[in-house]
């Protein structure tokens, strides 16, 4: 997988002392009780095995942030369904290949038949299916990563592939950079990015 490198020109100095006066107030506002990171850890290991059964319906809440609610919208209930269906194509698909799909593939396939509206599920799974290629994205870590690297006129949420390539490419360099661990960086991220929306 090709990753656009756009961290060349970051000033990784300042970056750095940013997060390090930053790190801790915003990491501890991350929830373990909302995101529960043991069956995180199990949906990544289940799809990414491509297995017949997995937890479809857990995993689609754990991202929306429902995995303590009973009660949850109509419309993600509704899409939950049509991705139950569909895992089944999905795996026939990755199978018939001569090779494991590339990420790219996989989010095409799911971009295709979900649509554009759906990019952040459709972005999600290809994580879990990927988890080592491709990083989880939403509007908040994305929205950090466009802060720390100053871009001009940033885009309000990812919307594409180049995006979560963006995104992958910065988390590399950042990890290498910052000297810590890219699951620890991400949540870092998605909260800090809430903090900024806040202050918009």
């Amino acid at each position: 997988m090709v990753m656009k490198k756009i961290h060349s020109g970051a000033d990784w100095e300042a970056i750095a002392q940013e997060v390090e006066c930053t790190f801790d107030s915003h990491f501890s506002l991350y929830s373990y009780t909302k995101y529960p990171a043991e069956d995180y850890c199990r949906f990544k290991d289940t799809f990414s095995s491509f297995e017949e059964r997995v937890e479809l319906e857990s995993a689609l809440r754990w991202k929306w942030g429902h995995w303590a609610k009973d009660n949850y919208p109509a419309k993600q209930q509704a899409l939950i369904k049509t991705i139950s269906a569909l895992w089944h194509e999905y795996r026939l698909w990755a199978a018939e290949a001569s090779y494991a799909p590339e990420p790219v593939a996989t989010f095409t396939w799911w971009s295709e038949r979900l649509g554009r509206l759906r990019y952040i599920t459709t972005a999600y799974l290809t994580h879990l299916i990927h988890p080592q290629a491709v990083p989880i994205i939403d509007q908040h870590n994305f929205r950090a990563m466009n802060h720390f690297l100053h871009v001009a006129q940033p885009k309000k949420k990812p919307s594409d592939w180049g995006d979560i390539l963006q995104l992958k490419s910065f988390l590399d360099a950042a990890v290498v950079r910052l000297e810590r661990a890219e699951e620890d960086l991400d949540k870092y991220l998605m909260m800090y990015g809430r903090a900024l929306k806040a202050r918009i």
